[in-house]
Parts: C-alpha cells; sequence; structure tokens
C-alpha cells in the first residue's frame, strides 16, 4: 500500500505564472471585426469529482454556465493512480455568442490521490482569486463524517453538494448538520437536494394561501407522502421527503410525538399548537432512475367540524417535469392547477447556487427537523437489529 504524499508535487505559482503567460499570448480569434477577449471572473468554482466519468459531465456543465459566470474554475480529479499528473492549464473562451467581446474562463485540472484530503486546504487558499466569493461543488457522496473535511470546508464561502448521492442518508442527515454546525462562521452550505424542493415549496404555500382553503392549514389530520425508489439502488433515499416535512414543522411548530418503522416506509405521530394530531405517512415507490429520491406525490387531509377537503400534489413528466395541485372539498373539485417544475435540471440547480454566498436558513431549520427525525429513525434501526440478532435460527441444529 502506498503513502500519501505530504505536499504536492507542484508548485502553485507555475501555476499562475502559466495562466499570466496563456492571456498574454492569446491571440484575437478575428482580427477583421477586431474580436476582443474577455478576463471577468466573478467567483472561484472549484469542482470535486471523485472520478474521470463525473470530471467530464463537470466539465460539460461548467462550459454552459460560463456565459452566465465567468470564472476561475479548478477542477480537482481523484485518482488511484501513484503517480499524479501534472496541473493542466487553459484559457475556454465562449465565441458562439461573440459580436466584439467573447466571455472567457481559467480552468485548471488537478488529480489529487482518492485519500487526499487533507491536502485541499492548501490548494482552495491560494489558487482562489483575491477578493471573489469561493465555491466547493462537491461532486459524489459528500464526506460528512471525515474530520479533515470541515478544514476543507471552511477555505470556501459556499460548499455545494448533492444528499441525492448518499448511500447512506439517515446517518448522512445528522452528520452533515454536525458539519454546518462546525463551520457556519466561515461557510454556507446548501444542498442541491434541496433545491429540488423549490417547486415543491412553492406549490404547497400557493395551496394554503387560496381564500376558501387557509382553514384547512390549522385542521390537517393525515398526509401521505411517496418519493421514488429505483429498485437496483441499494437503498430507498428519503432525505428529500424529510427535509420537506422539516420544512412544514419548522414553519408550523410541529413536534415529533411518535415514530414508527414500516417493513416499507414509516408512520410518524406529530403534535400540532393546541395539542392536535396529526399522522403522516412516507414510503418509496418504484420509479425510473430519474425519479430515485425524488418526490412525487403528497395528499392532505384536513377536517374541521363538519367541514373536509383533501389536496394533492403530484409529479409527473420527464424532460417538462410538471407539478398538479388539486383541491377538493366533499362535494366537488375545487381548483385544479399546473406548474412547471424546471429545477429537475442540474445546470439550472447548480446557477441558482452560485448566485448566493449567504446562509439559506430556511434550508438550515429544514435540517434541524429532519436531523431529529432521522435520529430517532436511527434509534429504531438500532433496536429492531438488536432483536434481530436476540432471535433464536428458526431450525436449530439438532
Amino acid at each position: 500500500m502506498s503513502s500519501l504524499p505530504s505536499a504536492l508535487p507542484f508548485d502553485i505559482e507555475v501555476i499562475e505564472r502559466e495562466l499570466a503567460r496563456l492571456w498574454q499570448s492569446a491571440a484575437m480569434p478575428d482580427r477583421r471585426h477586431e474580436l476582443a477577449l474577455s478576463r471577468t471572473s466573478v467567483l472561484t468554482l472549484f469542482v470535486y469529482a471523485p472520478d474521470t466519468s463525473r470530471a467530464e459531465t463537470a466539465r460539460d456543465l461548467i462550459s454552459r454556465l460560463s456565459m452566465h459566470h465567468p470564472s476561475r474554475v479548478v477542477l480537482l480529479v481523484a485518482t488511484r493512480q501513484e503517480r499524479l499528473d501534472e496541473p493542466q492549464v487553459s484559457i475556454q473562451c465562449n465565441l458562439g455568442i461573440a459580436e466584439r467581446y467573447a466571455p472567457c474562463y481559467e480552468q485548471i485540472t488537478i488529480t489529487l490521490p482518492s485519500d487526499g484530503l487533507e491536502l485541499l486546504p492548501s490548494l482552495l487558499i491560494p489558487l482562489a482569486l483575491p477578493d471573489l466569493p469561493a465555491f466547493l461543488w462537491w461532486l459524489g457522496p459528500l464526506p460528512c463524517h471525515d474530520r479533515r473535511f470541515v478544514a476543507v470546508a471552511r477555505t470556501v464561502d459556499r460548499l455545494i453538494f448533492d444528499s441525492l448521492e448518499s448511500h447512506h442518508p439517515i446517518a448522512d442527515i445528522i452528520a452533515t448538520r454536525r458539519l454546518v454546525q462546525q463551520v457556519t462562521r466561515s461557510t454556507a452550505v446548501s444542498d442541491l437536494n434541496w433545491g429540488r424542493l423549490g417547486p415543491w415549496l412553492e406549490t404547497t404555500a400557493r395551496m394554503f394561501e387560496i381564500p376558501h382553503c387557509r382553514w384547512a392549514l390549522e385542521a390537517i389530520t393525515r398526509v401521505d407522502l411517496r418519493y421514488g425508489y429505483l429498485p437496483q439502488h441499494s437503498t430507498p433515499n428519503p432525505t428529500q421527503a424529510l427535509l420537506y416535512l422539516g420544512w412544514m414543522a419548522s414553519r408550523l411548530g410541529w413536534r415529533l410525538a411518535s415514530l414508527e418503522l414500516l417493513d416499507n416506509g414509516l408512520h410518524l405521530d406529530l403534535t400540532a399548537s393546541g395539542n392536535r394530531r396529526l399522522r403522516w405517512t412516507i414510503a418509496p415507490e418504484p420509479s425510473e432512475e430519474l425519479f430515485h429520491g425524488q418526490l412525487l406525490r403528497i395528499r392532505f387531509a384536513a377536517e374541521h367540524n363538519a367541514e373536509t377537503a383533501s389536496f394533492s400534489i403530484d409529479l409527473s413528466g420527464r424532460g417538462r417535469a410538471t407539478l398538479r395541485l388539486r383541491v377538493h372539498d366533499r362535494n366537488h373539485c375545487v381548483l385544479e392547477h399546473a406548474f412547471h417544475h424546471h429545477l429537475l435540471d442540474l445546470q439550472r440547480l447548480l446557477l441558482n447556487e452560485l448566485q448566493e454566498v449567504a446562509p439559506d436558513w430556511l434550508y438550515e431549520h429544514a435540517l434541524d427537523e429532519a436531523t431529529g427525525l432521522a435520529v430517532e429513525y436511527r434509534k429504531l434501526e438500532r433496536l429492531k437489529e438488536h432483536e434481530r440478532d436476540d432471535l433464536p435460527p428458526r431450525n436449530p441444529p439438532r
């Protein structure tokens, strides 16, 4: 087993000098029209890719984002090979939209050992452009359980990750909240999976803003939530579902009373104002890969005196996914409306995140509530594991 290098086998100053040389020697693509290369950077974007396949995905997306956010891009690619490649430095220009100026960005590609977390701060700090925000987009599962990652996160203004990539969703929710608390003074943390919930949150809020439906918000008795699960995945990922419930609980002051694990999902009893009880059912449902971990539908039932109503939000479609809102009272359909869900597109999600540096307090409050649910969930899981371990074998040897 080879040991990790104590330092990187190249000099950061060499990278800076090579970039300066490239800018000075950059030729005009079309001298007849005096087309100039525009060196404009609004941020530094560090991208960590755990393999070359994800690195190629990131390169393609970065080139399309350059029109909106010209920046210095540092692509960090993990590798298992013993000898690290020399950094690749280039200037990428988007000539397709140029008239007199072509927006350009610097791209630096660096290979790292796959277990080289401790090397990252020595890279991120000197390569970040001064006086501009620095972002770290982490592809693949977030190493939130690794103590070394705290130092990495503290070197940037915003850390972007995707909990949909998690292999251990319940444990990772808890570890992510701990990470957020550890870096809160220096770094904002954002989850692309929370970003995908934007249209769901907006549709839910609109639903209860309808004048003749406002009463139902304080009269919800049952909620049934289903999220997608691709059977080929080893485990369902309920993170988005728990963040959605966490958002509602943080806004409405709901508190968990009890949680019950089912063979396929879970039941939660919550206490609302006035000691009112409501029951949530959260369960996975087989789906195609696009919708793995995504909310598929939510059903609310509300009762107050003799008045009853049901509310439903459903996700349908593929390339242009749509949320459909339906409201029924006891006699007929009161409202039916459709909203376009455009945040299944990774480019849109990332573009939204690059426009913000400040913490998303709504996300952090939802994460706090989701963490409480995850802690109780894990306690029950461990209890069931102990019970299984204590059971005698069904067919003991004779």
